[in-house]
This record gives C-alpha cells, sequence and structure tokens, in this order.
C-alpha cells in the first residue's frame, strides 16, 4: 500500500444559505491564515456516502469525481461507501464508479463485501420492537417499509398490504429496482430479518412522526428523517440504536487493520453525523446540513461545484510512498474536533453494546 502526505488543505468554505452574501461555513479556520497546526496522523481511509456527496443534485457521478477516486484508489488509499441505501439501491452507483469494496449499507446496519457479495455483519431490529412500530405507524393510515436483509428475506422490502405507496416511494422503487413484497399488516409480521421501518412523506408529516415516535418509544429506537433530494419528501427511518454509519465503519476498519483515528469521513445528511463526528478527520459538504457542518472539521464545496472531487483531487494529487506503506496525510485543516473525536470512541463502543442479540458478524474470527 502507498502512503498518502497531503499538508494542510483549506478547500474554499461554502456559503451558508441562512446567513448572508458575507456569511461562510468555518471561515475563521477556512479561510485567511493558516488554520492552528495540529499533529500529523496518518489516514488510510476514506469513507464517502452517495447521496448529496459522492451524487450530484441529478443523481449523478460525475466524470471528475470517478476520476479522484480511482486516482486515490491507485495511490494506495481505501476508499469505502457508507450509504443509508441498501445492496441493491446502491449497486447502479457502484457500478458507475467502478469499485467494488467493502461498504456500508442502511446507515451502518450492514457491512458487506461488495466483490464478494458476502454479508459480514449486520444489525437487525428486535423483531417485536419492529412489529410494534409498524402496528403504530399503520393505525395512524401510513404505508410502511420493513427494509429486510435481502439475502436472508430474499426481497428488499416488505410492505403494508393495500396501503399506497406515495410517487415518490414507487419512483424510486422502480429507478432502484427493489424488490417490494406486500405482506399484510406488518405490525403482525414476525419481521426475521427486519433492519430498518420507515415511511416516505412530505417534511412536515414525516418531523411531526419522528417526534411522535421518539415520546411512545423513546431511546428503544433510532428514529431520524432524511431528505430525498428534488422529491419534496422525506424518508422517516427508525433502527435498533446501536446502528449508526460510524458503527459499520468500525467494523470496516477492524477488517483491514486500520485505527479509527485514522478514517477520514465525508457526508451531508443526518445520518452522517456520527461518522463525521468521531473519525479521525470530518468532512462536511458545502450543501450540508447545519448540524452536519457545525461538527466538522472542514467544509468543502457542495456536490453541485463539483465539492467531493476537489477535496478527492487534493489528497491524490499530494500522495507521496513511504517505508511503511500506510498513507500518512498530516492534519487536512482539522481543528480541536479530531481530539474531541478521539475521546469520543469509547462512548461509541459502549453504546454499540445495545441488543447485541440483533447484531451478527458473518466475518471469520
Amino acid at each position: 500500500m502507498s502512503s498518502a502526505k497531503i499538508p494542510t488543505v483549506r478547500p474554499t468554505p461554502a456559503p451558508d444559505p441562512a446567513g448572508g452574501a458575507d456569511s461562510l461555513i468555518g471561515a475563521d479556520s477556512l479561510a485567511g491564515a493558516d488554520p492552528p497546526a495540529v499533529a500529523a496522523a496518518e489516514y488510510q481511509l476514506v469513507a464517502i456516502d452517495l447521496d448529496g456527496t459522492l451524487l450530484s443534485p441529478t443523481g449523478e457521478v460525475t466524470p471528475r469525481t470517478r476520476r479522484a477516486i480511482h486516482a486515490l484508489l491507485a495511490k494506495g488509499m481505501l476508499v469505502c461507501f457508507a450509504t443509508g441505501r441498501n445492496w441493491t439501491e446502491s449497486r447502479a452507483v457502484l457500478e458507475d464508479v467502478a469499485h467494488f469494496s467493502t461498504a456500508v449499507f442502511v446507515g451502518g446496519a450492514m457491512v458487506i463485501d461488495t466483490d464478494k457479495k458476502v454479508t459480514l455483519y449486520r444489525t437487525c431490529m428486535d423483531p417485536v420492537l419492529a412489529g410494534e412500530v409498524c402496528a403504530y405507524l399503520e393505525s395512524h393510515g401510513h404505508a410502511v417499509l420493513a427494509l429486510q436483509d435481502t439475502d436472508a428475506a430474499g426481497v428488499d422490502y416488505l410492505a403494508s398490504e393495500g396501503a399506497v405507496l406515495n410517487d415518490a416511494t414507487a419512483c424510486w422503487m422502480r429507478l432502484t429496482r427493489a424488490q417490494v413484497h406486500r405482506a399484510g399488516r406488518l405490525g403482525e409480521h414476525p419481521h426475521p430479518h427486519t433492519v430498518r421501518v420507515g415511511i416516505c412523506a412530505d417534511v412536515a408529516e414525516v418531523d411531526r412522526v419522528v417526534e411522535e415516535l421518539r415520546s411512545r418509544f423513546g431511546d428503544r429506537i433510532l428514529c431520524q428523517g432524511i431528505h430525498v433530494p428534488g422529491s419534496g419528501v422525506q424518508v422517516l427511518e427508525v433502527f435498533d440504536p446501536a446502528v449508526n454509519k460510524w458503527q459499520g465503519l468500525l467494523h470496516v476498519a477492524k477488517r483491514h487493520g486500520i485505527d479509527p483515528m485514522r478514517i477520514i469521513a465525508i457526508g451531508d445528511d443526518i445520518n452522517d453525523l456520527p461518522m463525521i463526528r468521531h473519525a479521525g478527520l470530518g468532512v462536511a459538504m458545502g450543501n450540508a446540513r447545519l448540524e452536519i457542518r457545525a461538527v466538522a472539521d472542514v467544509v468543502i464545496g457542495p456536490n453541485s461545484a463539483e465539492g467531493l472531487a476537489e477535496f478527492l483531487e487534493s489528497l491524490a494529487a499530494q500522495t507521496v510512498a513511504v517505508e511503511s506503506g500506510v498513507p500518512a496525510v498530516p492534519g487536512v485543516g482539522a481543528t480541536s474536533g479530531v481530539a474531541a473525536a478521539s475521546g469520543d470512541a469509547t462512548s461509541t463502543d459502549v453504546a454499540a453494546g445495545a441488543s447485541a442479540l440483533h447484531r451478527q458478524n458473518f466475518s471469520a474470527a
């Protein structure tokens, strides 16, 4: 494996949509004078979200982004996609990039070797809890989608019988070729392979249901709303509380013998927050939600202006070989957030102990 020695990179900070023309996210550390000096850190793995990060606003992988990823791979860096999509929904994107490796799917609930098509790790919901959540949503008139471990269940989603899927959901299923099976009332289903429960609705409705579910189920679930770019709708996602992309990345890092603090994580939405907060270097897209930019060490350009490609090009262009064979990337515009991430790693591991009976590690011991 070659090594990437990257001096401080100061990407152009993105304008804050909530501020005025002179309002810049991270302007104090990313513009003008060099950011504070930090100890060199050797980064070996770059974790990249798909929607809103890798993909353009029209849902495409630009040629420049594809070239930048392959330039990193050629220099010995590991690139791991980390997405809220499942493997079926991500397949066309990975084919477009032409990169198949270990990847994190379903918001961290599944880790799959996409080259060998083998599931390495999964965290399913407690079957009884999944049924209770489905019953609650169905009692309020929602068409519920229960995402499955596809290999185990034979389908991607179970859907409430008789409920009408809205246009955005139906379009998504057609585009991704996800297999949906109508399974009666999901509140009465046994849920042996359910990884996530959710609905797709307008933003206001999802926000309302999120608050209701949090009030009713408390810390028994992880509940969040994810924006669907260009659709005007949000996806409500309910998981086992131990699920997040960072936990998925920890399994990838362990498999490759990588210190978690040698991970660069790049994303834009609320499900990217744990990996951006805990990674050795957390990178927010310029189009990211405000709460994501607030915890990031670096804010780069938006996906509408090749922000990811520009950042990855900066990494790849300054890669050099070292005897250790480890990609060494001295602090890339990092702030004190790196130190905070290191301190939080233990608490994340402790939280992962919840619901251990529903997590399965398929990798060799």
